[in-house]
């Protein structure tokens, strides 16, 4: 089904607003969607979060050029505030490419008596026009979340090479970059790796606040930096609880160091419950670490496997600076080569290239969306 109705029919729907299910918002999306027949394919619901709906749909660029986009809606009224709290932050955070893209957004009023059956002028201009509370549109990351991932590779038995490690530490800290130095990006913003800035401000104190595997999606490989060349991008997603808090950088690497933790041991590792002396300073990166569960993880580097000790150090003094972490994953995406590793063969861009095809690209969709 292509989500295409006959324009004369759906001009007599306006979108309800109120105690909705879910299928009523996705047929109030199918028909205003619909009325525009000739630019959007509404698709469907790809995704549901505790406050949060997604869908997709296809949108006509040109005649001969289509993009999937990402279509978020609140789950009911009383989880707007969420959403629009999302917009914000994701129009703060436009031009950071380990960010989702907010493509557009519109916040229009809910009328004061919500009508069923009165006529509706075609959209001629603002696509989202005539649609009731806060949505926003995203870019489409079709690789599902890092969660799914660790998922199959647990299912084949797989552990992932250390480039693609390196190369996926390095996204999670650059989307912290973001959050601390957020570029403010115009709509049309070319997206940009994040850096430091050397002008010496200070870094914001933005916590993303719902930090997990399952909102960090994988990108596509090949769009631009040399960095993706072969090995995708992460993204954060999900700000409906982003906030400014007293520790938001300090939470946001923390978060993505036990992220790592997880991806590396490919389950949800419980950090809290184990405290290792490591290198003169107590860690809670056990499940690596010789003490704990280190020899599951024989392939893994040994500068990795410090450098996550460092940054789940327990106190907060031990930790590297959010600078001296991407500083390190910088240079080792940078430097460490396929013949950096003892088992070179997995380290190769070929069977690197080949891995992220089986486990990611080729990888059956299993209900994950932005």
């Amino acid at each position: 089904m292509d989500g295409r109705m006959s324009p004369k029919r759906l001009s007599d729907t306006v979108v309800s607003y109120g105690n909705r299910t879910i299928d009523d918002i996705e047929a109030d999306l199918r028909a205003h969607f619909a009325t525009q027949y000739q630019k959007f394919t509404f698709q469907g619901l790809i995704g549901r979060g505790a406050f949060g709906l997604t869908f997709s749909a296809i949108e006509k660029l040109s005649l001969t050029t289509y993009r999937r986009i990402a279509i978020k809606r609140s789950v009911n009224p009383r989880h707007d505030d969420d959403l629009r709290n999302e917009i914000t932050w994701l129009k703060t955070l436009r031009g950071s490419e380990h960010i989702v893209r907010l493509l557009a957004s519109r916040d229009e009023p809910a009328p004061l008596t919500p009508v069923r059956g009165a006529r509706r002028t075609p959209i001629t201009r603002d696509p989202l026009e005539g649609i009731i509370g806060p949505i926003a549109v995203l870019e489409y990351l079709e690789n599902a979340d890092i969660k799914r991932l660790y998922n199959r590779l647990v299912k084949y038995d797989q552990l992932l090479p250390n480039r693609i490690l390196w190369s996926f530490f390095l996204c999670l800290i650059r989307a912290c970059v973001a959050l601390a130095y957020p570029m403010n990006g115009t709509e049309d913003q070319v997206s940009q790796l994040e850096t430091i800035p050397t002008d010496g401000r200070r870094p914001s104190d933005i916590e993303h606040a719902d930090l997990h595997q399952a909102n960090v999606m994988i990108g596509t490989a090949g769009l631009g930096f040399a960095e993706h060349a072969i090995i995708p991008p992460l993204k954060f997603i999900d700000f409906g609880r982003t906030r400014e808090g007293f520790q938001g950088v300090g939470d946001n690497v923390w978060k993505i160091s036990r992220i790592m933790i997880n991806l590396i041991a490919r389950q949800d590792v419980r950090i809290s419950a184990w405290i290792t002396e490591y290198q003169g300073f107590e860690t809670r990166a056990t499940e690596i670490l010789e003490h704990g569960n280190g020899a599951k993880y024989p392939t893994l580097d040994d500068d990795l496997r410090d450098f996550l000790a460092i940054c789940l150090a327990d106190h907060a003094r031990d930790r590297p600076s959010l600078a001296e972490m991407l500083e390190t994953a910088e240079a080792a995406v940078r430097n460490k080569t396929a013949a950096t590793y003892p088992d070179q063969l997995e380290e190769t861009d070929e069977a690197i290239a080949a891995l992220i095809k089986r486990f990611v690209y080729d990888a059956e969709v299993e209900g994950s969306g932005s």
